[in-house]
């Protein structure tokens, strides 16, 4: 049976899983287009740091009326991947989506296996690399990686300033898409 590529996403009140919270979570099947979307009501024991939240946009008094409790979305989270067998998470830096995803279900006392990955960044420095596209150089010599970069390079935007877990997930998959597209061909 085919694989099928599930595009995750998530945003976070930081950079440490074991500190930060997990405020959003999104996933969309490349096979079918279907897409879970959560939003999480942080509990007050994990911060939210206040750059994390003006980057994805996202305020506490927001997620407090329209998140719902973490456990409750992981449940939901597990259920939706769980009916899409023999699947593999893709996303842009997508360990770090992982390491939030692995310590939210660990500390909910949930089981989650972390499956294959493919990671969007590692595609577009390979194929930076290969000379089939030209990411932008940072002040330190090396291409830059982040999801605006690497969209920007292919074609693609995202429709504002802050991150949304749903909309970089539909943007990874594009990005992927364009990037794979060519290795999956047969040359005539």
């Amino acid at each position: 049976m085919k694989s099928r590529l599930l595009i995750l996403d998530t945003e976070t009140g930081g950079l440490d899983p074991t500190q930060h919270a997990l405020l959003s979570l999104a996933a969309v099947d490349s096979t079918d287009g279907k897409a879970f979307t959560a939003l999480i009501r942080p509990s007050p024991e994990w911060i939210c740091d206040p750059q994390a939240l003006a980057k994805n946009g996202l305020t506490l008094d927001f997620l407090e009326k329209n998140g719902r409790p973490e456990r409750e979305v992981l449940q939901d989270f597990a259920l939706w991947i769980g009916e899409r067998r023999w699947h593999i998470i893709a996303g842009c830096n997508v360990a770090f989506d992982l390491l939030f995803l692995t310590a939210a279900f660990h500390r909910q006392g949930l089981a989650w296996t972390s499956r294959k990955n493919i990671d969007l960044q590692a595609a577009a420095w390979l194929a930076h690399e290969a000379g089939d596209i030209a990411l932008p150089i940072g002040k330190d010599d090396q291409p830059r990686l982040s999801l605006d970069h690497i969209a920007a390079t292919l074609g693609f935007s995202r429709s504002g300033s802050t991150h949304n877990a749903l909309e970089d997930a539909l943007l990874t998959m594009a990005c992927l898409h364009r990037l794979i597209a060519p290795a999956t061909t047969t040359p005539q």
